[in-house]
């Protein structure tokens, strides 16, 4: 009964406030603004940095596989040019 009574109150209080609920001006605004042209902006930020460390993630696992492989072969790693 008490969680019944809980969940309906919460339903309530959510349509209650949802008129105020609007999309922000970013969202709903004018797409040549300069916040909506600062979010894009950092929205490209995020995903550059983020397909870097994941780039990096994967050169790492790359190159341990590589060097598992020559270590169980038996031979030597090959050097950089001098």
């Amino acid at each position: 009964m008490k969680k019944s009574v809980f969940i309906l109150t919460g339903i309530l209080g959510v349509l209650a406030k949802a008129p105020f609920a609007m999309a922000c001006a970013v969202c709903f605004g004018d797409p040549s603004s300069p916040s909506s042209k600062a979010v894009k902006a950092g929205i490209l930020l995020l995903l550059g940095v983020t397909g870097t460390v994941l780039s990096g993630i994967g050169a790492l696992i790359f190159t341990w596989s590589r060097r598992a492989k020559l270590l169980e072969t038996g031979s030597e790693p090959p050097l950089p040019p001098a």
